[in-house]
Order: C-alpha cells, then sequence, then structure tokens
C-alpha cells in the first residue's frame, strides 16, 4: 500500500492493525483510501483484496500498422481519349477524299489555311518545297500549337484537282474559325467566286478572308523573304 514513507489516511478504528503489519483487508464492496506521496494525491476505490495490482499495459500496437484513415472515393479510370488529330467532328458527312482530310483537323482551331495545291499534299503527292515553306510560315507566326486547320478549296479526283466551293465552307463549318487564310487568287475564287481580285482583306458576316501571295510563289523566295509575305496577318487577333 505506497512506499514506506507515505502517509495513509484511514479511519481510526484501523490504524493498529495497520501499524502492526497488516497488509491485507477484506472490505466488501471495497475501501476507500487516499494516499498522498511528495506532492501526488491518489483517490481510489479498491477492489476487496489490497494491495491492488497494476493494470497490465495494454498491448502495443502492430509496428508499421498506421490508424486508420478516410478512405478516398473510389475513381473509374476512363480509356485514354483519342487524340485530338484524329477525331473525326461528330456528323461530319462528307465524301472521299474529303472525309479523310478530317483526320488532321482540330476541333479548336481559329485559323483555317488552304491553298490551291492542299489537296495534293493531304492526298499523299506532298512536295517538300510546299512543306518547307509551311514550316517557316509558321515558326515565323508562332501561333500555339492547335490553331491552323489546313483544309483544302479543291481535292484530287481521277487524277486531277477539283475545286468544290461547298465542301470547303462545309468544312469550316465545323470549326466556324474566326480567319481563313487564302494563298493565291485561284485559291481565293475557289472560296469567294465574286470577290475583288485586288482586295486582300474580305470581311464576311462571321469570317475575315486574308490573301496572300501562292505557295508557288513562295517556294522560290527565300525564308525572310516568305515571313515578310505573310507579316500582314501576324499580328491577327486570335
Amino acid at each position: 500500500m505506497g512506499s514506506p514513507s507515505a502517509r495513509l489516511n484511514v479511519r481510526e478504528n484501523l490504524r493498529p492493525w495497520i501499524e502492526s503489519g497488516l497488509e491485507f483487508v477484506y472490505a466488501p464492496g471495497g475501501l476507500a483510501v487516499e494516499e498522498r506521496d511528495g506532492d501526488l494525491t491518489r483517490s481510489s476505490a479498491s477492489p476487496a483484496a489490497y494491495p491492488v495490482q497494476p493494470a497490465a499495459p495494454s498491448a502495443p500496437s502492430a509496428p508499421g500498422r498506421p490508424a486508420p484513415q478516410a478512405r478516398e472515393p473510389q475513381v473509374q479510370a476512363r480509356p485514354a481519349p483519342t487524340p485530338r488529330a484524329q477525331q473525326v467532328p461528330s456528323g461530319a458527312n462528307f465524301p472521299e477524299p474529303w472525309n479523310s482530310f478530317l483526320r488532321f483537323t482540330k476541333p479548336d482551331a481559329r485559323v483555317v489555311m488552304t491553298y490551291m495545291e492542299l489537296g495534293l499534299d493531304l492526298g499523299g503527292q506532298s512536295d517538300p518545297r510546299r512543306r518547307a515553306v509551311l514550316k517557316n510560315l509558321q515558326a515565323h507566326l508562332k501561333w500555339p500549337p492547335g490553331t491552323i486547320n489546313f483544309w483544302p478549296v479543291a481535292a484530287l479526283v481521277n487524277g486531277a484537282l477539283q475545286p468544290d466551293t461547298a465542301l470547303f465552307w462545309r468544312g469550316w463549318e465545323l470549326w466556324h474559325t474566326p480567319h481563313v487564310i487564302c494563298f493565291g487568287d485561284e485559291a481565293l475564287r475557289v472560296i469567294l467566286p465574286d470577290a475583288d481580285p485586288g482586295t486582300t482583306t474580305h470581311l464576311l458576316e462571321n469570317v475575315i478572308v486574308h490573301k496572300l501571295p501562292p505557295i508557288g510563289q513562295l517556294v522560290g523566295l527565300l525564308p525572310h523573304e516568305q515571313q515578310m509575305a505573310v507579316d500582314s496577318v501576324a499580328n491577327i487577333r486570335l
């Protein structure tokens, strides 16, 4: 019942027994004992037999097992989307080879570029010189990726380029780009048959058509001269 120096407060009729060496007392219902040891004061209701054995320490938790945490909601994995450049717009119904040209378009384009020979380049008869010009111009314009859709004014049919004004504008209807950049008068006549060839900017109701020199002419220019030829569209608002 505490250390030898502990001072016990018990009923006086029990003190002689305690001082005579009594260690155990039978007390139905328990005996209230108050023990003061230094500055520590403890009050307990002990079981019938004394001294009270300290409770066995609780078993330590298993190492490496963190406390339970709220489970995060399960998110069902979705399949990776098809790359944008391969998505065919829903509801689009174009004859071949126009339907195959849709694979090269992006749904969020802000500019449609076209030229008379584009149907050849997209139809498997590309010219590396035209490709080099377009690469140089795109590097000069520094527009974000996905800004430009290349959409032809003519397609290769039975070995010859066949212009088609209706199919060009049907393609434009898929994206409603605010700008169309047209290289050369021949391509412009397909887009706008009644346009004044001396005018370089044509304001329509929902789109602005910008006319630039033909690609065939730009091929013969130096790279910096090609860039100067398109400076009129370098600052258009996208």
